[in-house]
């Protein structure tokens, strides 16, 4: 359990709060911040006046690159096996040939 003190603005007037998380994540971003000089009440203090500041979370939720692209792999595979005039090769003795064409 981990409690942090959460700035309202106003000195002196702090509130807590309690999270959850992995007890290994933890253990990383409190050696991360400690290596750029903060700690994880600073660290998170940051981030919520940078999401109240944009109006909006600082970062973009999204699938991880790699993954993107074997999904993009896969479309572009389906389009040329549904093209009739795609080059094809039937001859698997050939296959190698034909690839590096």
């Amino acid at each position: 359990m981990m409690h942090l003190q959460i700035d309202k603005g106003r000195i002196g007037m702090t509130t807590s709060l309690t999270i959850r998380m992995d007890e290994d994540l933890k253990a990383e971003a409190e050696q991360f911040f400690a290596d750029i000089g903060m700690n994880l009440t600073t660290a998170i203090t940051c981030y919520f006046k940078k999401c109240l500041a944009e109006g909006e979370i600082p970062f973009t939720f999204s699938r991880p690159g790699k993954q993107e692209r074997m999904l993009e792999a896969l479309r572009e595979a389906r389009r040329v096996a549904e093209d009739p005039s795609a080059p094809a090769c039937s001859d698997p003795d050939r296959l190698a040939e034909f690839l590096l064409q």
